[in-house]
């Protein structure tokens, strides 16, 4: 007979490999250069639209396997339920219904995912299990690029810029900048592997130089910065006074010269006054976000192929424009004003603990960084409410970990407070000690990397690292 803590042992190994492929899966890697060339999402794929149904049941299933600490993460739960809840009703009115209601399923089911990840893991464990999986992405996509340069670079209008295992450059921009600030969070709560996680980062860096993408690496240094910033402010008042007056110098002169000499802040970013086409798009998707202001036009409806006012904006554009290319305004035309507000609110809600938590909660930094950076980039991508996409978990996850319970309370499942200390050593699982926690609470980190000894090492001076 399997002894119990094995039991629970080989249980814990087979969700957090779940847990691991789930997130390979969220990537879209492969799937789109190789299943989805069209970059059709599944509409006309019958494969895809099967493909991810197992996916769905996982997610529900690793949910409902840790139903007690999603309970523990309602507040965050309600505020994005509320949106996804939204989005449900949005079939109503919807100028698709089907496609409302099948794509509400599905965004449903990454939401459900990220809280998961946020309600499951955390500290150590939750980072570890992140820069595992972006690891095997870089990785798989040297190996491509390398050699199958076919398949992983561009061959078109951005020939030589490296695409990695995804459709276009800019998403791998995009993944490898969350996986940069993944691994630098990693480095910092793991001393034992910290070469490592450097090392991972200068390979997801030396991909974002390949694709030739200057907002990407304008995403890294903003979200480093932020990290850099808050592990100061965690240093005590003076550095914190530091810290703003140099946050505020740098916003005035980036509006100055925004407002004096906006070609030359355009030029460094590599991008024209027109960001490449994106403000003519802007304007039009708001001239037909008048027309339904509060509502919207039906959660992921507005840029079917049969959509009349997509239409009339890909006719007035002179090409078939596939998104509104702001999120924003992607959430504007979806779910109208009122679906904008929902997520306003659940957003502004998770800054103030970014601030106040990150002596207390060991992957606050993380979750700033990975917000700071999703801020940044939904300002030209719609990745609001995107359904089977890594960026809204990630997205979700940081929103659950800054606004769930208090740190005691997610680890250890009761409302005794914890103070602030160093945690003790953490053995290999199964070992005679656990740090204080129950076995079901024992770090992922310990499944995926076994042998560490060292206890994590927040950004700060001081933390609390907890699962």
């Amino acid at each position: 007979m399997t002894p119990p803590g094995d039991r629970l042992t080989l249980i814990r190994l087979l969700e957090g490999q779940i847990t691991l492929g789930l997130i390979l899966m969220m990537s879209n890697a492969l799937i789109g250069p190789v299943l989805d060339p069209d970059q059709t999402g599944g509409e006309s794929n019958a494969i895809l639209r099967l493909m991810w149904l197992p996916v769905y049941a996982a997610a529900g299933a690793l949910a409902a396997l840790r139903a007690p600490r999603m309970l523990r993460f309602w507040a965050p739960g309600l505020m994005l339920g509320l949106l996804v809840a939204w989005a449900f009703a949005s079939v109503t009115w919807s100028i698709d219904p089907s496609v409302s209601q099948r794509r509400a399923v599905a965004v449903a089911a990454t939401t459900l995912f990220g809280l998961y990840l946020a309600a499951r893991y955390g500290g150590r464990g939750f980072t570890e299990l992140l820069a595992t999986a972006f690891l095997l992405l870089a990785l798989g996509s040297y190996a491509v690029c390398l050699a199958m340069p076919s398949l992983g670079v561009h061959s078109d209008v951005n020939a030589g810029a490296w695409r990695g295992l995804w459709y276009e450059k800019n998403q791998m921009g995009a993944t490898m900048v969350y996986a940069t600030l993944t691994f630098a969070a990693a480095a910092a709560l793991s001393p034992r592997r910290r070469w490592l996680w450097c090392l991972s980062a200068l390979l997801s860096v030396g991909l974002i130089v390949m694709t030739a993408s200057k907002t990407s690496l304008l995403a890294v240094a903003l979200g480093l910065g932020v990290g850099a910033g808050l592990a100061a402010i965690g240093r005590g008042p003076a550095a914190a006074v530091v810290l703003v007056w140099l946050g505020v110098t740098t916003a005035a002169l980036l509006g100055g010269l925004w407002w004096l000499a906006p070609e030359a802040l355009f030029e460094a970013m590599g991008k024209d006054p027109s960001l490449t086409g994106r403000t003519d798009i802007w304007s039009a998707v708001l001239r037909a976000a008048d027309e339904r202001p509060w509502l919207g036009y039906g959660f992921a409806a507005f840029w079917t192929d049969d959509s009349a006012p997509a239409k009339w904006i890909r006719n007035q554009l002179d090409w078939v424009v596939p998104t509104a290319h702001n999120g924003w305004l992607d959430l504007l035309i979806q779910l109208g004003a009122v679906g904008v507000v929902l997520f306003a609110v659940a957003l502004l809600a998770a800054l103030p603990p970014a601030l106040f938590r990150s002596r207390r909660l060991a992957e606050a930094n993380w979750s700033a960084m990975m917000l700071a950076v999703f801020i940044l980039q939904i300002f030209s991508e719609s990745f609001i409410l995107a359904h089977n996409s890594l960026p809204w978990v990630l997205a979700v996850a940081a929103v659950a970990r800054l606004t769930g319970p208090a740190p005691a309370a997610a680890a250890l499942g009761s409302r005794q407070p914890l103070a602030l200390r160093r945690r003790p050593a953490q053995p290999i699982l199964g070992g005679p000690s656990n740090g204080g926690l129950r076995p079901a609470e024992t770090d992922m980190a310990d499944l995926l990397w076994p042998g560490e000894t060292g206890g994590p090492r927040p950004f700060g001076r001081r933390g609390l690292a907890v699962a």
